[in-house]
């Protein structure tokens, strides 16, 4: 939603005060995308995620390999997957920035392995 790439953006977090932090960023440093994005406090593995064109995850290391697993399931082809930090075990990045630890994956690419090396 940031750069008027995207129709709606959503975020979920379980963690009640994390919730918060994200929703006060959003009302006190963000609010031309007040009509544009929302975060929730719900359990992301209890989403669907058929309908999701673009996931941005913060998760920790340990939920890394199951989420993949989820997003496999669940994600239509030509979905983007972004990954701050950790990387998704078993998928392919289609491209990495270094520099600023993001990985960034395309569904269904992300799952075949390379015919190089």
């Amino acid at each position: 939603a940031r750069e008027g790439l995207f129709h709606k953006s959503i975020g979920y977090e379980i963690n009640p005060f994390l919730h918060v932090m994200a929703q006060s960023w959003r009302f006190l440093r963000a609010t031309r995308y007040l009509s544009t994005t929302n975060f929730y406090v719900r359990d992301l593995w209890k989403v669907d995620l058929s309908n999701v064109n673009v996931v941005a995850v913060y998760g920790l290391h340990p939920i890394m390999k199951d989420l993949g697993i989820k997003m496999k399931q669940e994600l239509q082809p030509g979905s983007i997957v972004l990954s701050n930090v950790f990387s998704i075990p078993g998928w392919r990045a289609s491209t990495k920035l270094s520099e600023e630890g993001m990985h960034i994956y395309v569904v269904p690419d992300c799952w075949k392995k390379s015919t190089t090396g």
